[in-house]
């Protein structure tokens, strides 16, 4: 069974990330820590709220802080779970049923994806509701980051 740390974020969906990002700048005063071309993660006392252009994320998806995420991962399969990837289209498929997105650091083999400042993964419950775990890595956010 997975063992949750507690609350790591949650990602919301959003159709103009631009718009959305004055939007929440505006509401948190002030800009997001980190952005990419469909994300944007905004840190703010502890909470980080992240926004993402990505199609297949439809609802809010809250993510769980894990220790490692390679143990957890695995108890999740082992519990049921399915393993999923983003393909290189932007949707959401079963790890193994379709290409991983290229260049996003995705592992193949998990669907684990490795970041700046954290490593995540997405996965399929019996349910079909998504679960997203969360591990954090080190990161000295003053270097630069280009």
């Amino acid at each position: 069974m997975a063992r949750f740390i507690g609350f790591g974020n949650v990602v919301l969906p959003v159709r103009d990330l631009p718009a959305s990002i004055t939007a929440w700048t505006a509401l948190l005063g002030g800009p997001p820590a980190f952005q990419s071309d469909d994300f944007a993660a905004f840190s703010n006392d502890g909470v980080e709220i992240g926004l993402t252009a990505a199609p297949w994320v439809d609802h809010p998806l809250v993510f769980w802080a894990v220790e490692d995420i390679e143990q957890e991962h695995r108890a999740l399969v082992a519990a049921g779970a399915t393993a999923m990837t983003e393909t290189s289209d932007g949707s959401l498929a079963e790890v193994g049923t379709a290409e991983a997105a290229a260049g996003d650091n995705i592992d193949p083999a998990t669907g684990i994806v490795d970041m700046p400042g954290a490593r995540l993964a997405v996965l399929k419950a019996a349910d079909g509701n998504l679960i997203a775990i969360t591990q954090e890595v080190p990161m000295d956010w003053s270097a630069d980051q280009s």
